[in-house]
């Protein structure tokens, strides 16, 4: 009942975001744009993809956590009986829910079906959890909103400069050591699940699942400090 509770107050929160309809155009557009050129749509969609889900999730995660601490309300929920995994779940839910609208209507831009669906909706869940993880933890260790900022910036440049490069198309050894960080499974899986090609999905998912646990696990533990320091 109490992350239900949570999840309630971010919801009633949404109506003050004004910016998301034009966020939902803006990815929308982008979208509409790489369609066009449906020869390369299989090297385009994951970055789409990506771009959409990491945005989302982190404005909304991101952007929720650093302003209760603003408001300085952060430290009211820690000394409540919610758990920090709770208070991290309730403050992604919103960004989770529209990671995954946005997901599914640059899928129907691109107006092709996927040839693995199983193997695209399992990319676009690691990714969505990855991306929920590491928001909630660049929200924690934030300040403010500019130092917020200066953390999101140059992580999501990162992430989608990992996910344009073809890596199945690599021979070369960095290639293997990118299999082991959070830039190429997701990559791999949205791209083998749109083109049918074989990747190798419980690896992939292994190497994202153990990612989203250790940061979610770190930020729960910051929150806690947060909590018993006050």
């Amino acid at each position: 009942m109490r992350f239900f509770s949570l999840v309630r107050g971010e919801f009633w929160a949404l109506k003050r975001n004004r910016r998301l309809a034009v966020f939902i155009l803006v990815m929308l557009g982008m979208a509409a744009v790489y369609a066009l050129d449906a020869q390369d749509s299989a090297t385009f969609l994951p970055v789409v993809l990506v771009v959409a889900i990491y945005s989302s999730v982190w404005q909304m995660t991101v952007t929720s956590l650093v302003e209760e601490k603003e408001r300085r309300t952060l430290e009211a929920l820690l000394v409540t009986p919610a758990r920090p995994l709770e208070i991290i779940g309730a403050k992604a839910a919103v960004g989770v829910l529209l990671a995954a609208l946005m997901s599914a209507l640059i899928l129907l831009v691109f107006r092709q079906p996927p040839q693995s669906p199983l193997v695209l909706l399992s990319g676009l869940a690691l990714a969505i959890g990855f991306a929920t993880a590491s928001g909630a933890l660049i929200g924690i260790v934030a300040r403010d909103m500019k130092t917020s900022s200066l953390y999101r910036t140059p992580l999501l440049a990162v992430l989608v400069g990992g996910t344009i490069i073809p890596w199945h198309e690599s021979g070369w050894a960095i290639a293997e050591v990118m299999r082991w960080l959070p830039a190429r499974p997701v990559q791999e899986l949205i791209w083998g699940g749109w083109t049918g090609a074989p990747v190798p999905l419980a690896q992939d998912a292994a190497v994202m699942l153990a990612y989203t646990v250790l940061l979610l696990a770190v930020g729960a533990r910051i929150l806690r400090q947060q909590a018993t320091s006050r």
